[in-house]
């Protein structure tokens, strides 16, 4: 991972490029085989799971159906038809993220045990997410802009409520303003503002699977040892099987890769790469990628978690820098996360 960055595919692919790929009605049909794959799958993970736990019906229904707007905007022929509604009714633009904020204020609202600090994010956040990217006059949002929003959302997705979450493969949960944040920034830099940093397209070429591979396997040499010096990392392995396995995978690849790569790499590594430079954005968006984890895991502050998830960052960073995709991140960031959780303990 050393040497210069050089030309980014993202940087240096035109606006007009992407926007035409993304409304092309002629798709690659791996893109699109491959994205309705993600698409069935995700939703019937969602459903599996959310069944297991009926105790906390009607919540997981919920979550279920603001996970369903992410999931379906990973085929790329979905973004094509949504970007195709908004250029022909610029009202949407307003209204679906009006919908949104209404739906997530009403059930947080009527959650149990839900404070009011958190219903108000709903609001507050979807409208100064839409209004940073709307009011910019550029046919794409600026660097500072991009910053801002991320901001936003990451404020969003953060909004946990004990209630309002559904389990996911891989072994975590994703609670309901979490999907929102995905939605929304979907919604806005595929359909409002198509950004080129928003390639969420998984049907990934050899070349883009080599460097996601190469990528994980620099990150294992390095971090690996480093984790085990300093006492984060032990061997632990708790494998369950091969369809678990797989399971896991998939889950940590699209429900926890994909979304966080989507904040670090598609709006704060691009956002700071455009205000600097490429090297500049890379370096400053994986050591934030790294202060993110530091009050994980041990209280008060873990800074050995967060000096190997700033190692991580550049990891993943460099498969999108070199990519322009934010899905071969996600497949070096969910596979990482895999081998973390099956072999190693922290």
């Amino acid at each position: 991972m050393s040497g210069d960055l050089g030309p980014t595919r993202v940087s240096g692919l035109p606006a007009s490029r992407y926007i035409g790929a993304v409304a092309s009605t002629s798709l690659p049909d791996r893109d699109a085989v491959v994205g309705w794959v993600i698409v069935a799958a995700g939703l019937g993970a969602l459903a599996i799971f959310g069944a297991s736990d009926p105790g906390r019906w009607p919540w997981t229904l919920f979550c279920w159906i603001l996970a369903a707007p992410y999931l379906t905007l990973l085929a790329p022929p979905a973004q094509s038809w949504l970007r195709r509604r908004v250029v022909g009714n610029p009202s949407l633009i307003w209204s679906v993220p009006g919908s949104l904020a209404a739906l997530g204020l009403a059930v947080t609202l009527a959650a149990p045990s839900s404070p009011w600090e958190k219903a108000v994010l709903w609001p507050l956040c979807t409208a100064g997410a839409v209004a940073i990217v709307v009011l910019d006059r550029g046919t794409e949002a600026s660097g500072l802009r991009l910053v801002g929003v991320a901001l936003v959302l990451g404020v969003l997705a953060g909004a946990w409520e004990s209630t309002l979450f559904i389990r996911v493969p891989g072994g975590t949960k994703i609670g309901l303003a979490f999907f929102a944040a995905l939605d929304l920034a979907l919604f806005l830099f595929i359909a409002v503002k198509p950004l080129r940093s928003f390639d969420v397209r998984f049907g990934l070429s050899a070349r883009e699977l080599a460097f996601s591979g190469g990528a994980l396997a620099a990150l294992l040499v390095a971090a690996l040892p480093l984790g085990l010096a300093i006492g984060f990392l032990g061997w632990e392995p708790r494998w369950q099987g091969a369809s678990h396995a797989a399971a896991r995978l998939f889950g940590l690849i699209i429900f926890v890769g994909l979304p966080e790569e989507m904040l670090f790499r598609g709006l704060v590594q691009e956002g700071l790469s455009r205000l600097w430079t490429p090297r500049a954005g890379w370096i400053v968006a994986s050591l934030l990628f790294g202060l993110a984890h530091i009050t994980k895991h041990a209280p008060p502050l873990n800074w050995r978690y967060a000096l190997v998830a700033s190692l991580a960052g550049l990891a993943y960073g460099w498969v999108y820098a070199r990519t322009g995709k934010l899905s071969a991140a996600a497949v070096t960031h969910g596979a990482a996360d895999w081998i973390w959780s099956t072999y190693l303990v922290s």
